[in-house]
């Protein structure tokens, strides 16, 4: 559906409009059941788990929470390859203190986002 080089390009280019509606189409196919096996694909990929980390940290407040929804995916995967578990886990320190201050403001209205920001912190606590 979608190769790893047209993800890698999509994501990371200047373009804010573009940037913005490839995360928001990713993390729409993802989590379509339909797309298990991409998802499947997708979350298992290093390169894949490095680019949306780096989203995260982007400037524009959206890029950031659409990133968020994207990386919720690779930690919420029960069975992560080693790789992955093993970036998520020497970054472990840095991304809980990050996430513990993403988007602050829309936990307080959005109930929904808080509980999966606290899941996502607790999981990579726990690994």
């Amino acid at each position: 559906i979608m190769s790893d080089n047209t993800t890698t390009t999509t994501t990371t280019t200047k373009n804010y409009m573009i940037r913005r509606m490839a995360l928001q189409i990713l993390s729409t196919v993802l989590l379509t059941r339909s797309f298990y096996q991409v998802m499947i694909m997708y979350i298992g990929n290093r390169a894949n788990l490095m680019l949306v980390m780096n989203l995260l940290r982007d400037s524009s407040p959206h890029i950031t929470l659409d990133a968020f929804h994207v990386f919720k995916i690779f930690v919420a995967n029960p069975h992560k390859p080693p790789e992955i578990t093993k970036i998520l886990k020497s970054n472990q320190r840095k991304l809980c203190t990050y996430l513990e201050t993403l988007h602050q403001d829309r936990e307080i209205q959005d109930v929904q986002f808080r509980d999966e920001k606290a899941l996502v912190i607790s999981t990579l606590q726990n690994l």
